[in-house]
């Protein structure tokens, strides 16, 4: 039998709904605009009408919702919903309200991708792994003796708020200086604007780079420095057997990864070096559905052996 599941993949810019088969593939998928939702009641109900769409037969019994917030197992509120300002503090037990026949599993946005290529993707068959998402913003999503890591709060893997940089920061917010502010794609875009006009976008600012503009240059090289540095002591925090990079600004610029490479070779300790595994994902644009849609049938396989 084809088991199904619905995947929900909700972000500061989209939320995604898919059907996802036993095989992990996304058989139909919609898409809104997570702003035009004014609170919480309405996303829930939006996210209820697109599950309705993508699942019209009702083939699925089980939901995975993926979520960029903190998360942990046992958790009662989401906490920490800086991109989705609606969803702060709501109880978990009332989102299980608005899907009725439903079995709901919850976890981080990132976590399900991470857990995604340690199990079925390019981490397959090491116990430890770190996905890294470079897109709008940076986070990571750890995994220890092949299970998510989420922490002691649920915070492990919020990387973006790592300070790379004392520079500007002028005792300023303390996200001056970190590794999202600096590298991430929406700090590239700003950049991108000051150096090229306000309708340039990141695109522009790697076209200019490849037609060897200096500002552009300069730019670049600064950040594959920085984020460099960043793998580098995240590798000899994690001591991982492998670090994957995924995200809109590696997936249009996978160059990169080579680049970022041989410099965290060199800022490793002597006997690691040979054995940095910097590589990009198996799954694509697709992989936080099917990540959600992975760790519900995940966890309620687990849930039936118990």
């Amino acid at each position: 039998m084809n088991e199904c599941v619905i995947g929900v993949d909700i972000g500061g810019t989209n939320i995604r709904v898919g059907l996802v088969n036993e095989n992990l593939e996304l058989t139909r998928k919609q898409t809104a605009l997570t702003d035009s939702f004014g609170s919480a009641d309405a996303l829930f109900a939006g996210i209820r009408q697109m599950i309705e769409f993508v699942d019209e037969d009702r083939r699925a019994r089980r939901i995975g919702i993926a979520m960029p917030v903190p998360w942990r197992n046992g958790a009662e509120y989401i906490v920490d919903a800086t991109n989705i300002p609606c969803l702060e503090n709501m109880p978990i037990e009332t989102i299980h309200t608005y899907f009725p026949g439903y079995e709901v599993y919850f976890e981080n946005d990132v976590n399900v991708i991470a857990i995604l290529e340690s199990e079925q993707g390019v981490s397959k068959g090491c116990s430890h792994s770190m996905y890294i998402t470079v897109s709008t913003g940076i986070a990571s999503g750890m995994i220890v003796h092949n299970e998510i890591y989420h922490g002691a709060h649920g915070y492990a893997g919020e990387i973006g708020s790592m300070i790379i940089s004392e520079e500007n920061r002028n005792n300023r917010a303390s996200s001056d200086g970190t590794l999202e502010t600096l590298c991430s794609g929406k700090a590239l875009l700003e950049v991108s604007r000051e150096l090229f006009g306000p309708d340039a976008t990141t695109k522009t600012l790697f076209e200019q780079y490849h037609c060897q503009d200096v500002r552009a240059t300069a730019v670049i090289e600064l950040w594959v420095d920085r984020f460099s540095s960043a793998v580098a002591s995240l590798i000899q925090t994690m001591d991982p057997d492998i670090v994957v990079i995924g995200g809109a600004v590696l997936d249009n610029n996978p160059w990169l990864i080579d680049q970022m490479r041989e410099i965290v070779r060199g800022r490793v300790l002597h006997h690691l070096r040979d054995r940095i595994r910097i590589v990009r994902p198996v799954f694509g644009s697709d992989s936080g559905l099917i990540g959600a849609g992975y760790i519900a049938l995940k966890r309620s396989r687990q849930a039936l052996q118990r």
